[in-house]
């Protein structure tokens, strides 16, 4: 532990992710809160007009949410490795043969739930027990908003 994880320590928040589609298993999850963000985009073009000093902007279409968080993993208490629970969650991101895609997930924290697929996952090793098995780890996740198509026109009211 530093000095400044001392003075300034981490706040963590308790989260699942649940595997919706297969359905499969929880996984109950600590994370740092201060890095939670949601982000969502739309996607526009421009449009060249000759003799204008500006292009105006065209809608496309609508994106869909990301949620980016780091995870924290701590073993010290136990005395043990998180890699093995660090592997878990980044096993999400494996194509299922059976839908040939990974699977759909739901990150749920304090009521609120995300349809979601695991985007990406970066992992890091903050310290490491005597025998060199890593103690401490975190691992920057960003999770996709997943929805159906019945869903998406729903909200654009097509149906």
């Amino acid at each position: 532990m530093s000095f400044l994880d001392l003075l300034f320590p981490a706040a963590l928040g308790e989260a699942e992710i649940r595997v919706v589609s297969p359905p499969g298993q929880t996984l109950s999850v600590s994370f740092l809160v201060k890095t939670l963000a949601i982000t969502r985009k739309n996607e526009f073009t421009s449009v060249t007009i000759p003799g204008l000093s500006g292009q105006p902007l065209q809608f496309i279409r609508g994106g869909s949410r990301t949620l980016s968080v780091v995870l924290f993993f701590d073993g010290r208490a136990t005395n043990t490795d998180v890699r093995q629970p660090m592997t878990r969650i980044a096993e999400l991101m494996r194509v299922d043969p059976s839908t040939h895609a990974p699977p759909v997930l739901s990150f749920v924290w304090r009521g609120e739930s995300l349809q979601c697929v695991l985007e990406s996952a970066v992992e890091e090793f903050r310290s490491l027990f005597p025998d060199g098995r890593p103690s401490r780890g975190r691992m920057l996740v960003v999770f996709r908003e997943s929805k159906t198509m019945q869903q998406l026109l729903q909200e654009a009211a097509l149906q």
